[in-house]
């Protein structure tokens, strides 16, 4: 399994769930077999250019978009999910130390 076959895989999965499709759904609407559907987002298949052209229609996004693997969360993605983990007071002292440990003090 290659390592862009799993990268790609990955930001299939991303995109499709967003859209709130099944893997049947997206599989249904670009012309494959559910089976390579998984396939495709396990890493362990890849598409051929005319369905790939057909997999960023239906996800309304751009053929470039899937093989952007620098995905970065926003800030506010950061802040959000940091608020989150800091409504308890173990994980406030977790993150704490890691922090500790990141800056060597």
């Amino acid at each position: 399994m290659s390592n862009l076959k799993v990268l790609f895989g990955k930001r299939v999965k991303k995109f499709r769930t967003k859209k709130k499709l099944s893997q049947e759904e997206l599989a249904e609407r670009i012309g494959i077999a559910v089976t390579n559907m998984g396939k495709i987002e396990h890493g362990e298949s890849f598409v051929t250019a005319p369905t790939l052209e057909k997999l960023a229609d239906v996800l309304d996004i751009e053929v470039k978009y899937l093989f952007d693997f620098e995905d970065y969360k926003s800030i506010d993605d950061i802040k959000n999910e940091l608020h989150i983990d800091l409504q308890s007071d173990a994980n406030v002292h977790l993150l704490y130390r890691l922090y500790k440990m990141l800056i060597n003090e």
